[in-house]
């Protein structure tokens, strides 16, 4: 991102943000003679992935995306805004027309209240991971009765994946490259992205300073939005919704010290999958009740930076026929990775999971909604106006078929055999805010049953007067 940042005046100024992204993928896929490792696992959950799996080829994509950002935070009495939003270059370049930054909205606010319309961050979510984000976007509600305590009230939130640009520009880069049969691929996209009532509706509260608990739950009425769900036309018309929802839930702590944070959260979801799969133990629903835990520690001295994040959910509970009989925890928000291979190009989540496209769960390795355990390593140093940066992502799925207690495992026998790994190194020139330039290389390590070999590289930048 080359961008410009140019303000007017304080009280009313407007930031204008004009920036490119150049990227290129090298992508070659191998016939590996190793015995296949990935029982129940494909490459893409899609028809697609079949031609992608079976051709070898050599690839190799370069592009560039450019977009106009408008920015401005301010108050007026007491009507406030915080405005953000990113305009893309178009659908060629596998990016939405527009995206949100992390608040974008308009209010009215007191010395304890604001009352307000549009996107606003939760704050109560789980802060395991630096660039992991939920928010809403309809009408909220937040009241801080005191200084070390914030509540907040979700009225209305018509939940659409919490998308950001950063967590979504290499996104198509990998599908777009599949040129075999494009009419199926939109044929996919068309009938599997089905849009219809998810509302959702969040309550959360955040008490502390350095030492702060964060608690929260959200609601969501799910509706036919996503792979393999099924609607109830009569119940839809008479009631608005056909008892498909989920209940998702977080508690957890954080302290943060001058050169030591740490932070824990449990997180748990209730609900009810009406559902057009085969291989259920009760034909046409499914219920839903997990668990995952989020915890990470971070120690910064001086210009050093280490932090440690993990992520473990637990997992679908099957009978000896292996019939489902219990769906494991669904999440909210952005993939909590930042690794563009595992967060964005493959986008594997580590438990089923609302995105985007509607809540859904497979056994893939590109746009994978599966359970198991996620992990990130960061080391970061900076001196003077140079910053190097190291981030490793490793992912391990629980094990694919046979019986399971739907628990969450700490043994290794309970996951598969193979991982899928990410090494990312980044480097700029930082000066402030006003200023940064910078390059990224990535590398991915899979399982040599899958055959693929990748890596990928981009240059970023900004620049504000």
């Amino acid at each position: 991102m080359i961008s410009l940042l140019v303000v007017s005046s304080p009280r009313f100024g407007v930031g204008v943000e004009v920036g490119i992204l150049g990227y290129e993928l090298f992508l070659k896929e191998t016939v590996g003679n190793k015995k296949n490792q990935t029982p129940g696992w494909d490459l893409q959950s899609s028809p697609v992935g079949l031609d992608f799996q079976n051709l070898s080829y050599l690839n190799r994509i370069s592009g560039q995306s450019m977009f106009v950002g408008l920015k401005d935070k301010n108050k007026r009495d007491q009507f406030v805004w915080d405005l953000e939003i990113q305009l893309t270059t178009g659908k060629e370049t596998g990016l939405r027309p527009f995206y949100l930054g992390k608040n974008n909205y308009i209010g009215y606010e007191t010395s304890k209240f604001l009352f307000g319309v549009g996107r606003r961050e939760h704050k109560f979510r789980p802060r395991s991971f630096q660039t992991s984000f939920d928010g809403g976007e309809g009408v909220f509600l937040e009241f801080q009765p005191q200084t070390n305590l914030i509540l907040q009230f979700f009225l209305w939130d018509q939940y659409s994946g919490s998308l950001l640009l950063d967590k979504d520009r290499f996104h198509s880069i990998l599908p777009q490259s599949q040129k075999q049969k494009p009419d199926r691929l939109e044929e996919v996209d068309s009938g599997e992205n089905k849009r219809s009532h998810h509302r959702r509706h969040s309550f959360g509260l955040v008490y502390g300073d350095y030492l702060n608990l964060r608690l929260g739950i959200q609601y969501m009425e799910l509706g036919s939005w996503g792979r393999h769900v099924k609607d109830s036309p009569r119940e839809t018309k008479v009631l608005g919704a056909d008892g498909d929802s989920l209940l998702n839930g977080n508690l957890g702590f954080g302290w943060d010290l001058y050169f030591l944070e740490v932070q824990f959260d449990f997180l748990w979801a209730k609900g009810n999958d009406r559902t057009s799969s085969k291989i259920t133990n009760s034909p046409g629903s499914i219920p839903i009740s997990g668990e995952a835990i989020q915890w990470a520690a971070e120690l910064q001295f001086g210009g050093f930076l280490v932090r440690s994040s993990h992520f473990l959910s637990d997992r679908e509970e099957r009978n000896s026929k292996n019939q489902i009989i219990r769906d494991g925890y669904v999440s909210f928000g952005s993939h909590p990775g930042q690794t563009p291979y595992i967060s964005q190009i493959f986008r594997v989540f580590p438990s089923s999971a609302v995105t985007d496209s509607g809540y859904d769960k497979n056994f893939a390795l590109i746009d994978g909604k599966c359970f198991g355990y996620l992990s990130e390593l960061i080391l970061q140093f900076a001196y003077r106006q140079f910053v190097g940066k190291i981030v490793g992502n490793y992912f391990l799925p629980y094990k694919v078929g046979g019986a399971s207690d739907g628990r969450i495992s700490f043994q290794k026998r309970e996951f598969e055999a193979f991982f899928i790994a990410e090494g990312l190194l980044e480097l700029s020139l930082k000066e402030e805010s006003s200023f940064e330039l910078g390059i990224g290389f990535s590398q991915i390590f899979l399982p040599e049953s899958i055959g693929i070999k990748s890596n990928f590289g981009y240059v970023f930048g900004k620049l504000e007067l």
